[in-house]
C-alpha cells in the first residue's frame, strides 16, 4: 500500500502547516467521501449470502480504503468526526492541507487501485470552508450540510470544492495543482452556488486522461454501431416488421380523429333487408337486381351527380325489358363499374358487366382488388396494376383511382408520371411503395400501390353520409343538394356477400368495414390530396431510417453511459423509449412514417452492451 505522503510524478510542497493560513480556531474545513457505487459492489462479490458477501467486502474493499484514508491524517491537520457507512465526515483546521490531503487520497487510489468486482475502486470527495456549530466532537448545522451538498455532486475521482474552499487553496498557490470552474449547482437547501474541481494530475498523467477521452467516445460510437446493426439486421430479416405494423396501427388510432366526413362523396348502402326484398331469381346471385338498380340510377341521374361507382359484381346479362339500364351502363360516362383481377385460368376473375365495350374498360371499369397485409389488414392502397393475360378483368386501374380522375377531370386536375415514375395528381404525388419501404421488410409490392392515409373521422363508417336503398327508393330521402356534383358509390353491406376488410380500426374495437366504405376511403384520399393538399402518408429511405436507427441507438448509449446502477440504467433506457415513442407519435401526425421497432431495439441493446462494458472490471477501468 502507498502513503499518503508519496505523490508520485506532482511537485507538491511538503504538507501546509496550519499557520499559513490565518482562520478563526471556529473557521474549519469539513470534507465529505464517499464510494461509487459500493451497493453493487457487494452485489457482485462472490460470497454465498449476504452476510458472507458483507465480509468480502469489509475486508477486500471497505477496510484497505480506511486505512488510506486514516494514514497521515494527523501531518495534514485533519480527523475523523465520524463515519457513516462507507463514508466519511472530516475536518481540517486549513483548507490547503485540506485539500493536500485529498489528494493524496486519490493518487494513492489511482497508482495502487483496490481491485472490486466492478473495475478499480473510485472514491468521490467534496469540501467546503466554514463555522459550523460544535456539538461535542461533532458539528451540526447548515455550513455542515454545505459540505454534504458538495461532495454529492462529485464523481468518482473528483474533488469538488466550494467557492469560499476554493479562494483559500487558490491563494496559497499549492504547485502542481489546478482549479477549474465547474458551473453552477442547485445545492438542496443551499441554492444555486459555483462549484470548483481541483485537478491533482500530473503531466504525464494529464496527458493519459486526454488519451481517455476519445478512446471513451470510441467505446461510445462502438456500442452505438453495434446496437443499431443489430437493429438493422433484425429488421431487415423481416422479424420486427408484426411489431412495426401493430405501431403503425396503434399510431393510426391515437392520432386526432377529428377530420370531418368527406363533403363530396355520398354512399347509397344494400343492407341486408334491402336483399331480402328482392326476390332471388331476379337478383341473379347480385345484392342487387336489374330492376332495383335501373330504378336507383334513374333517381341519382336526375339529380346531377358527378361520378356514380358501382361497387357490385355484375357479370351476367341483362333482360330485354332493362334496355335503358343495358344502354346506359354502356354509354353514360358517369358510371363506373368493377370488376376483380384474376390469377390464373383456373382462377380467372369477375368480368366488367357485359354491356360495356372492351374499348370503353379501361376508362369505366376499376378493379376491386385490395392490398392485404400478411395479417389480414388493409394499410395499403392499391392504385393501378397490369393484370396478367388469364384474367377477364383487364383494366389497369382500381375503382377508387378510376372514380377519382372522373370526379377531377372537370376541374382540370389530370394524372401524369413524375421522373421517378411515381403517380402525381395534381400537385399531389403518390410515391409508390417498395419492399422495404417503411416498416415493410418485405412486402410483395408488385403493382402500383401505396400507404393508405384513413380519413381520421373517429369511424370507419363517418366517411361520408349514408343512406339505405329502402330510404333512396322508398322514402324519398335523398334530395338535388345531398347528389347535385357529388361521387355517388353503391355498395352492399350486406355480410353474407362477404365483402368486408379488416382495417387498423378494426383494433380498436370498430367492426369490420364493407368493401364499399373502404373504396371510399381510398377515393377521399386521392381527391382530398390533390384538391386539399392533405397529407399523403410518407417514409423515408433506407439510409435515412439507418441514420435514425444509429441516432437513437448512440442516444440511448449516452444517457446510459453514467449509469451505475441497473435501476437508475431501466429508468434511463424507459425514459429515453418514451422520447422516441413521443417523436414518432407527433411525426405521424404530420404524415410521417418512421421506424419505431427498430430504434427502440437499437436502444435497449446498446444500453445492455454498456451494462456489460460495466460489469467487465478491464473495461470499466477505462472509463474510470
Amino acid at each position: 500500500m502507498l502513503s499518503l505522503s508519496i505523490m508520485d510524478g506532482l511537485s507538491w510542497r511538503q504538507p501546509v502547516l496550519a499557520q499559513d493560513v490565518t482562520l478563526s480556531d471556529s473557521v474549519v474545513t469539513m470534507v465529505f467521501t464517499d464510494l461509487v457505487s459500493s451497493t453493487a459492489v457487494k452485489k457482485y462479490l462472490n460470497g454465498s449470502d449476504i452476510t458472507a458477501r458483507n465480509r468480502l467486502y469489509f475486508d477486500n474493499i471497505l477496510k484497505p480504503h480506511r486505512q488510506r484514508v486514516e494514514t497521515s491524517l494527523a501531518i495534514y491537520g485533519g480527523r475523523v468526526v465520524k463515519t457513516e457507512g462507507d463514508a466519511y465526515f472530516l475536518v481540517f483546521a486549513s483548507a490547503a492541507q485540506a485539500a493536500q490531503w485529498a489528494v493524496a487520497l486519490q493518487i494513492s487510489h489511482m497508482t495502487d487501485p483496490i481491485d472490486t468486482p466492478l473495475g478499480p475502486l473510485q472514491v468521490k470527495i467534496g469540501m467546503h470552508t466554514g463555522s459550523p456549530l460544535p456539538d461535542g466532537d461533532d458539528f451540526i448545522g447548515e455550513e455542515v450540510d454545505y459540505a454534504a451538498r458538495v461532495s454529492s455532486q462529485a464523481r468518482g475521482g473528483q474533488i469538488l470544492l466550494s467557492e469560499v474552499t476554493t479562494v483559500l487553496v487558490r491563494n496559497v498557490g499549492l504547485v502542481g495543482s489546478r482549479l477549474v470552474r465547474r458551473g453552477t449547482r442547485n445545492l438542496k437547501g443551499i441554492g444555486k452556488v459555483p462549484l470548483f474541481e481541483l485537478l491533482y494530475l500530473s503531466k504525464k498523467q494529464q496527458q493519459l486522461q486526454k488519451t481517455r477521452k476519445p478512446q471513451r467516445l470510441g467505446v461510445q460510437l462502438l456500442a452505438s454501431l453495434a446496437g443499431a446493426s443489430v437493429a438493422i439486421g433484425v429488421g431487415l430479416s423481416g422479424m420486427l416488421q408484426p411489431l412495426e405494423m401493430k405501431t403503425f396501427d396503434h399510431l393510426m388510432q391515437a392520432r386526432p380523429q377529428n377530420e370531418a366526413p368527406d363533403p363530396r362523396l355520398l354512399l347509397i348502402t344494400i343492407t341486408e333487408s334491402d336483399v331480402q326484398a328482392q326476390s332471388p331469381e331476379k337478383r341473379k346471385g347480385s345484392s342487387l337486381s336489374n330492376s332495383k338498380l335501373d330504378q336507383l340510377l334513374k333517381t341519382l341521374v336526375q339529380y346531377q351527380p358527378r361520378v356514380i361507382g358501382i361497387d357490385l359484381y355484375r357479370d351476367f346479362p341483362i333482360e330485354p325489358q332493362h334496355q335503358d339500364l343495358a344502354n346506359r351502363l354502356g354509354q353514360d360516362n358517369r358510371l363506373i363499374s368493377v370488376c376483380k383481377i384474376g390469377e390464373s385460368e383456373e382462377k380467372p376473375g369477375i368480368p366488367p358487366p357485359p354491356d360495356i365495350s372492351s374499348d370503353s374498360v379501361g376508362e369505366r371499369v376499376g378493379f376491386s382488388d385490395v392490398a392485404t397485409d400478411s395479417d389480414g389488414i388493409v394499410r395499403r392502397q392499391l392504385l393501378g396494376l397490369a393484370p396478367p393475360e388469364q384474367s377477364v378483368c383487364q383494366t389497369s386501374n382500381s375503382l377508387s383511382l378510376a372514380i377519382a380522375l372522373r370526379y377531377l377531370e372537370p376541374e382540370g386536375i389530370t394524372a401524369q408520371l413524375t421522373e421517378t415514375d411515381d403517380l402525381q395528381i395534381g400537385s399531389a404525388v403518390f410515391r409508390t411503395l417498395q419492399k422495404n419501404s417503411g416498416g415493410y421488410n418485405p412486402i410483395d409490392a408488385g403493382g402500383y400501390q401505396t400507404l393508405l392515409n384513413y380519413r381520421a373521422t373517429g369511424s370507419m363508417d363517418a366517411i361520408a353520409p349514408q343512406y339505405t336503398l329502402k330510404e333512396v327508393l322508398e322514402e324519398k330521402k335523398l334530395t338535388p343538394e345531398l347528389v347535385r356534383d357529388r361521387i355517388i358509390l353503391i355498395g352492399t353491406v350486406d355480410e353474407t356477400f362477404q365483402d368486408f376488410h379488416v382495417t387498423p380500426y378494426h383494433l380498436a374495437g370498430q367492426s369490420k368495414t364493407a368493401g364499399v366504405v373502404l373504396q371510399a376511403h381510398m377515393i377521399s384520399q386521392i381527391i382530398s390530396a390533390a384538391q386539399d393538399e392533405r397529407p399523403l402518408l410518407w417514409w423515408w429511405s433506407q439510409w435515412a431510417e439507418y441514420l435514425w436507427i444509429g441516432s437513437w441507438s448512440l442516444v440511448g448509449c449516452i444517457v446510459t453511459w453514467r449509469c451505475r446502477s441497473i435501476l437508475v440504467m431501466s429508468i434511463a433506457v424507459g425514459g429515453t423509449l418514451c422520447i422516441l415513442y413521443g417523436g414518432c407519435y407527433f411525426i405521424f401526425t404530420q404524415g410521417g412514417w418512421v421506424p419505431f421497432v427498430p430504434s427502440a431495439l437499437a436502444i435497449v441493446v446498446t444500453s445492455g452492451l454498456v451494462r456489460v462494458y460495466y460489469s467487465h472490471p478491464v473495461l470499466a477501468y477505462s472509463i474510470a
